[in-house]
């Protein structure tokens, strides 16, 4: 089980990337490439990019679709 310290850690790079999916992504990249001898922050370093692109894609069709 992962620490606390480790939660918050992984719980807040995922609200950042909700806000700012640039952002999210930067530190997901942080967590995935510096944090290697770690599995949890490197799965979930991985899993914020992902999930910081999804949301730079919603909302992206979300802009599009206002535009029209």
């Amino acid at each position: 089980m992962a620490e606390a310290k480790e939660l918050v850690i992984v719980i807040v790079g995922y609200l950042i990337s909700l806000v700012s999916p640039i952002i999210g992504a930067i530190i997901g990249a942080v967590l995935f490439f510096t944090q290697k001898e770690n599995p949890f922050y490197a799965k979930h370093g991985k899993f914020i990019i992902i999930f910081a692109i999804i949301v730079w894609i919603v909302n992206i069709i979300i802009v599009m679709g206002l535009l029209h």
